[in-house]
């Protein structure tokens, strides 16, 4: 057994002297390759020269694990895309196209923030409440556009297209899991969850989901982006906290991790039909309703 082991070391590059070592070059690179002096594992007090890994190998493990790791998170972010709603409509929002007006300032900024300091901010989310229509979604989307860009996985979903794809996993036909979307909900680097609490009636079962998506990613360090058409009435009433179970500690637990914003700004779509009825721009229409 101990000639055994001999050989290995030998072949592993250990030396059968404690003097001065035969250079060994790398086979990759042609350059001589550093050696040191340990003890024997299985002599006491006997000294060998063993040479240690080459820059450049070492170099090359490193590229391997860099690309490994680029795979693995590629597949990820495609896994959320996958899940995402309206894919095709997400992809063209973007903060280049995204149209300012009065009102959005503190959305803005606040989104922009997130993606600036995504990792230091850690599980602290995002939570825009207003009317319908004031670009909620297209700046959230472009937030989330811009981290995708940056290696995240990025999940954007409504609510209303989450709670059918969670309920479809009881058809036995479904081509989705409930572990699968579920999963993908709680591991995405982001969750941007669009439509927040928009549900007229919500069944036991999926008051369950909605806390087990917060909770998780609460304890996952991970933060979620919410929009929601809830007045400033509302998001204070405590019949809006009573909504998701009757204590309220779903909606607390994701307050909690969130920086709220009242978006003030108008409804775009209704905006932009009045200045077409009305025969003005949109900014004029907007003006003379401020």
């Amino acid at each position: 057994m101990e000639a055994i082991l001999e050989k290995t070391l030998k072949n592993l590059g250990m030396s059968d002297s404690s003097d001065n070592p035969k250079p060994i070059i790398c086979k990759h690179c042609g350059n001589e390759r550093e050696q040191i002096q340990i003890e024997h594992p299985f002599k006491k007090g006997v000294m060998r020269w063993v040479p240690i890994i080459c820059p450049c190998v070492e170099k090359q493990m490193e590229e391997q694990k860099r690309l490994q790791e680029f795979y693995e998170k590629r597949a990820r972010i495609n896994k959320a895309l996958k899940l995402s709603s309206s894919m095709d409509d997400i992809k063209s929002m973007t903060f280049e196209n995204f149209k300012m007006r009065k009102g959005l300032e503190t959305t803005l900024d606040e989104i922009k923030d997130a993606v600036e300091n995504f990792e230091q901010r850690k599980k602290l989310g995002v939570f825009i409440f207003g009317e319908t229509g004031n670009g909620k979604s297209h700046c959230t989307a472009a937030g989330g556009n811009e981290l995708i860009e940056k290696g995240y996985a990025v999940i954007f979903i409504t609510e209303k297209d989450l709670l059918s794809r969670l309920a479809a996993t009881k058809n036995y036909n479904n081509t989705e899991s409930f572990n699968e979307i579920m999963s993908a909900c709680l591991e995405a680097d982001l969750l941007i969850w669009d439509d927040f609490m928009s549900s007229q009636r919500l069944a036991n079962e999926e008051k369950d989901w909605i806390f087990q998506i917060i909770n998780g990613r609460e304890r996952a360090n991970k933060p979620i982006w919410a929009t929601s058409n809830l007045t400033p009435d509302e998001f204070q009433a405590d019949a809006t906290a009573y909504k998701l179970d009757d204590k309220g500690r779903t909606w607390w637990r994701l307050m909690a991790n969130m920086n709220c914003i009242y978006n003030r700004a108008a409804n775009y779509r209704k905006s932009k039909a009045m200045a077409r009825a009305l025969g003005v721009s949109v900014d004029e229409y907007d003006s003379r309703n401020q």
